[in-house]
């Protein structure tokens, strides 16, 4: 089940302008940069600029949600990053947001099956299943998950 503050943070974002250091790792002129250099990032360049933006607050949102590696630079900023020992952005973050509005956009037949619960799929001699389920802070993008890798807390002290 999501973290209802997640969700109310959520409702709230989406219908934000696109605002660095507020909502979102990455300017929409910074992703539109990304994605010109990206094969196969047709679905990106076919978005409007508005659904581009709700793309990235929405993966900003959901990568917020991780455990990162040290502490935020200020308690008073409302995203995790910059860190106490980094005090910037990191470009693998804003790559994992590029990649993570780009799964969020392409919202797949994948994706909706494991929104909607389904563990696995059979059409004749054809099977896919899926790992887990979907919450709304699961990120779906592989490709955005090794991006967060080395910034993520790897494991927890347990008192």
């Amino acid at each position: 089940m999501a973290n209802p503050d997640f969700l109310k943070l959520l409702e709230k974002e989406l219908f934000m302008t696109l605002t660095l250091f507020e909502n979102t790792f990455i300017s929409l002129a910074e992703a539109n940069a990304y994605f010109s250099g990206r094969p196969h990032s047709e679905t990106w360049q076919s978005l409007s600029d508005t659904e581009k933006e709700q793309a990235l607050i929405f993966a900003t949102l959901k990568i917020n949600s991780k455990h990162f590696v040290g502490s935020k630079l200020s308690a008073e900023q409302p995203l995790e990053f910059p860190r106490d020992f980094y005090p910037q952005i990191p470009a693998e973050i804003q790559y994992a947001v590029c990649e993570e509005a780009l799964a969020v956009a392409e919202n797949s037949v994948h994706s909706k099956n494991r929104e909607l619960g389904i563990s696995s799929v059979t059409l004749g001699s054809f099977s896919v299943s899926y790992k887990t389920s979907v919450t709304c802070d699961t990120i779906l993008s592989q490709q955005a998950s090794a991006f967060l890798s080395k910034w993520l807390v790897k494991s927890f002290n347990i008192n």
